[in-house]
């Protein structure tokens, strides 16, 4: 007991004298400067706030509010920890840095563009570069009472690694205040694919092979940046003004590298995976059976059968069959049947095998990378009288959001 007793408080001597020793060799150095007959004036100066801040506690960062008296006067208040942000900013850091009131002041909001979960989307001007932006204003207390913070912070860090890719929305600024997350990103003048297709109904084959392609070239981007979507529709992807794909809302992408897998069941129910929803392990190959309910519906105007049907039809059709009397050639219809496999081992994944089918025969994806095709040409070419009927039926667009 005794051994146990000394070897305590050897302990705890050795850990004060750690703790004050830099404040002990600062008192050291005022009695010299006093001893040497300095004046009142020059002992005050070399006592004050800011020289015992330095000698004292030169391991903790400077806090955004004032010292009190007593923290900096105190010993025993001295070896307090002071941090300079909160727990609720230190949640969203590093992805999100604490900024000043001057970001949020550099834009000005002109109107609402979308509304989700964790807060809305502003069409917004910047001052300072004269650009215009789509601004996405978060709750912080919406996100953490949604076990969220991760997916935020996954989400604003993918989209600016990504951002660079020509198929992809850039986000050049992300910061945080007290209690809202803010997340900019370039704004895309030519509204969403969903309200295109509603327009212009089923498209022609031509312009049906360039959106698909430069979607897949998007996607294996992502796939082989080690990420997955998961969230593939038509309202998260926007025409710019040439009518080119831009993929937004990376709210349920994750980090998952190639070749694993993961669980969780989130997505827009009319796009989801048969093995998604049956809870079974799932990988990269669940955007590509998107990309195959979208690639229907562009080139028919109708869905495939969805991998739950909630209102069982006769006939018992398997998920992802193509609509009954559909009139396609037979490379459409090749399409369409391998990316809609249902055994995702066997289903078309990757832009390499997209470009070896019979659809894309003799074509070349560096030009749609590079973007010499421009769907606004076809569009014109197509349509030149405009779009041939306004669509105004709901079952087709309807929307089934589920995220577990």
């Amino acid at each position: 007991m005794g051994n146990t007793t000394t070897k305590r408080n050897d302990v705890c001597s050795s850990s004060v004298d750690g703790v004050y020793k830099q404040k002990e060799d600062h008192f050291k150095q005022i009695n010299a400067h006093f001893s040497a007959g300095s004046s009142g004036r020059s002992f005050a100066s070399v006592s004050s706030h800011q020289s015992t801040y330095s000698f004292a506690r030169p391991w903790s960062r400077v806090s955004r509010r004032r010292w009190k008296e007593s923290t900096l006067t105190l010993p025993y208040e001295s070896s307090k920890t002071a941090w300079p942000v909160s727990q609720l900013e230190s949640r969203f850091l590093p992805e999100f840095p604490v900024a000043s009131s001057e970001n949020e002041k550099r834009f000005d909001i002109l109107e609402e563009i979308n509304k989700g979960a964790f807060g809305k989307v502003y069409k917004a001007n910047d001052s300072k570069s004269g650009g215009t932006f789509a601004l996405k204003v978060l709750s912080k207390s919406k996100v953490i009472k949604e076990n969220s913070v991760q997916q935020v912070k996954d989400e604003v860090q993918i989209q600016r690694i990504c951002g660079h890719h020509p198929f992809i929305v850039h986000c050049p600024l992300n910061w945080q205040s007290r209690k809202t997350l803010f997340i900019v990103s370039e704004f895309v003048e030519g509204g969403e694919l969903f309200t295109f297709l509603k327009r212009y109904l089923a498209l022609p084959i031509e312009l049906v092979r360039l959106y698909v392609a430069q979607i897949a070239l998007a996607l294996d981007f992502l796939h082989n940046a080690g990420i997955v979507y998961r969230d593939l529709k038509p309202e998260n992807v926007l025409l710019d003004s040439f009518g080119n794909v831009q993929l937004i809302d990376f709210g349920l992408s994750k980090w998952l590298p190639y070749g694993t897998t993961t669980k969780t069941i989130c997505g827009t129910f009319r796009y989801m995976a048969p093995e998604i929803l049956a809870t079974e392990p799932y990988g990269h190959a669940v955007d590509w059976w998107s990309l195959g309910i979208l690639a229907c519906l562009m080139l028919t105007n109708e869905y495939p059968s969805p991998p739950v049907d909630s209102e069982p039809s006769p006939e018992e059709r398997k998920p992802g069959s193509l609509p009954p009397n559909v009139d396609l050639d037979v490379p459409s219809r090749d399409l369409l049947l391998r990316l809609l496999q249902i055994d995702p081992k066997k289903r078309l994944r990757s832009v390499r095998t997209l470009e070896t089918i019979a659809f894309y025969k003799g074509y070349s994806f560096l030009d749609v990378k590079e973007k010499r095709i421009q769907p606004h040409d076809l569009v014109l070419k197509y349509y030149p009288d405009g779009p041939p009927v306004v669509a105004t039926q709901g079952d087709v667009f309807e929307n089934f959001d589920v995220q577990i």
